[in-house]
């Protein structure tokens, strides 16, 4: 029987051009008994099938002799009724000889990407989440992604559910990132915006400025920041004179002078410690008279108001 450009009977198949009324594609309308012109649209997801008058070809499938697939007809699952015809001398209002290509408009759609499946639903749906150390999977995409099932739906997730997690936090969500006026302004935050591969995911506490921090004492080091009008900026990327790039906590400029402020949370860990000492020689080395620091203590907030004192004063 062959296939026509990589597609044969009874494979499920996706539209990927738009056929609007401008350029429309001849389908037999069953109720009517008549080829008629329709629109199909990118994305549209149906199943080949064999035109009426084409039956024959099936017994090539049972013996291995017949006739050779030329055309076929796709069943759209939104266009109940009506089958559209791909291939070679595929029939309309006149004659047969009209030539419809399968490669300009058809894919097989075993798999389809979230993004190609918007707009359609299905009974039971696969989805694949992967892992990226990156960027993670936006929050919108996912809730596309799940939403898709009717019935069932299969989640895989790659290696743990960290990307599910990543999903779920508000810096990974796409809407906030764009600039809007729908009940009221809102303008994207930049440090959204810019990231690249040196972001982390993780930034789930808000602090008083708005800033998505780590962590809560980040937060309260953030605050005492924000309440007594001192600029600063969170994570902003530092590049050395040889091009070696730290994300301080936080960059403080006071009176022309800038400070970079690392909050040192996990000196009781080994890997963290060893990790801490390179990173303070670099500071010594690239930026000497700029380092400082607080460590995690339960007089936090003191000792965080003590040294803003220093750094103003």
């Amino acid at each position: 029987m062959g296939t026509v450009d990589g597609i044969t009977l009874a494979d499920k198949v996706i539209q990927v051009r738009n056929r609007p009324k401008s350029n429309p594609i001849w389908a037999y309308e069953a109720a009517t008994r008549r080829q008629r012109k329709v629109e199909v649209f990118n994305g549209e997801i149906g199943t080949v099938q064999a035109f009426g008058f084409d039956q024959r070809l099936w017994r090539t499938v049972k013996t291995g002799f017949g006739p050779r697939l030329k055309r076929f007809a796709v069943q759209f699952t939104r266009k109940h009724g009506i089958t559209v015809g791909y291939g070679r001398d595929v029939p309309h209002d006149k004659s047969y000889s009209r030539k419809e290509s399968v490669e300009e408009n058809l894919e097989l759609a075993y798999a389809v990407s979230i993004h190609k499946a918007q707009g359609s639903d299905f009974a039971h749906t696969f989805v694949i989440i992967p892992s990226s150390a990156k960027r993670s999977v936006s929050a919108e995409l996912v809730y596309t992604a799940l939403t898709r099932a009717s019935r069932h739906c299969t989640l895989l997730l790659q290696r743990d559910i960290e990307s599910l997690l990543d999903a779920r936090r508000r810096e990974n969500a796409q809407t906030p990132q764009i600039n809007s006026f729908v009940f009221s302004l809102h303008v994207a935050n930049e440090a959204l915006i810019d990231r690249r591969g040196w972001y982390e995911a993780g930034k789930i506490h808000e602090a008083l400025s708005g800033e998505m921090l780590r962590s809560k004492s980040e937060v309260i080091i953030a605050n005492l920041l924000h309440e007594r009008n001192i600029p600063f900026r969170y994570e902003q990327p530092l590049y050395a004179g040889d091009g070696t790039l730290r994300l301080p906590d936080f960059t403080v400029t006071w009176a022309g002078k800038t400070y970079y402020w690392e909050h040192l949370g996990r000196l009781d860990l080994a890997d963290y410690a060893d990790a801490w000492k390179k990173k303070r020689a670099w500071y010594e080395r690239w930026f000497p008279g700029q380092l400082v620091t607080t460590e995690e203590d339960p007089r936090l907030s003191s000792a965080a108001a003590d040294l803003i004192e220093e750094i103003t004063n």
